[in-house]
Formats: C-alpha cells, structure tokens, sequence
C-alpha cells in the first residue's frame, strides 16, 4: 500500500468509515507489533500495546492530525507507548525488589498515603483546567508532541500552545505546592 492510498484510507476513516480503518489496521498491525517486541522483548505485551494505540487512532480519528506520514506516526507512538511500558515495568520491579529484599522503609504507609495523596491532587488539578489547556497539556507531556505539532493538531498558534503550556505548569505548581 502507497502513501496516497493510505492517505485516502485515512480521510475515509477519519469520516468514521470502518472498512478503511480495517484495512489500515490490517497493513500495519503485525509491522507494528513486530517494532514494539524489539523494545518490550514480549510478543504479547506488544500487541496489546499496538491494539491500544489502534483504539485510540479510531476514537480520536476526527482529531487525528498528521504532519509526517501516517506510518512515522504510528511508529513514534509505538515507541513512546514501549517506553512508557518499559518505564513502569522497571519502577514495578524496583519495587518489588526493595521489598523481597527486606528493606523496612519500602513499605511506609505514611509515604504511599502521601504518594496517593499527591497522584489524587495531580488529578484533581488537571480536572479543573481548561479543557483546550489541558488537551495541550498532555498532549506535551503524555503523547511527546512538540508545541509547533500540537499547534497543528489544533489548530492553535504556537505562541497560544506556549501560552496553554506555562499557564498549566503554574496551574500545577498552584495546585501541588504542599509536595513542591
């Protein structure tokens, strides 16, 4: 399959036509898969992490943005979704280890209150922004997006995106100051 005719799957699917999106699906799934288990090093694991990102391209297919081809997309997403995997497992495993290990101050209730505590606060702050600064937010943050691609996604100005950014980053400052 071309990149035009992947372009013209991705028009049709983005106007919610769900033969296109299986075929784009079908192209690109085990591909995919194929990149994610040389991060995670699981064949399941990777395809649950490449089905997910699929969901996602079809619940916000009217948003979807594309400033590079759709198969880079894909394949920064893959990586970024793997390394967020990647990240998580590892902080698990440290911690699982601290704790077989004996070590008596993994296991502070005082600490995991707190870690809680701050994780409800994080949420709690990010509920009461903006809706448009709070897409831009995690759009940066969470998706890896640069300000002039989140602009384009947009269909904000980069100068308003930097604008979205700093007044999220003192909105969270404001917010979590008693963790800071």
């Amino acid at each position: 399959m071309n990149e035009n005719e992947v372009k013209v799957l991705i028009d049709k699917m983005k106007r919610g036509d769900r033969e296109s999106f299986n075929k784009v699906f079908r192209h690109y799934y085990a591909p995919l898969t194929r990149f994610c288990v040389r991060f995670v090093g699981d064949s399941d694991q990777a395809a649950e992490i490449v089905q997910d990102l699929f969901v996602k391209v079809w619940t916000n297919r009217e948003k979807l943005s594309l400033t590079s081809s759709f198969e880079s997309y894909m394949l920064r997403s893959v990586r970024n979704s793997a390394i967020t995997y990647i990240n998580k497992e590892r902080s698990h495993a440290d911690a699982n280890e601290r704790i077989y290990a004996g070590d008596s101050d993994v296991i502070d209730p005082s600490e995991t209150l707190q870690s809680n505590n701050l994780e409800a606060s994080y949420q709690k702050v990010l509920a009461t922004m903006p809706e448009k600064r709070r897409e831009v937010f995690l759009a940066s943050r969470f998706d890896g997006l640069k300000y002039a691609e989140i602009a384009e996604k947009f269909g904000l100005s980069q100068k308003t995106v930097e604008a979205h950014m700093s007044a999220a980053i003192k909105q969270l400052k404001d917010g979590l100051k008693e963790y800071l």
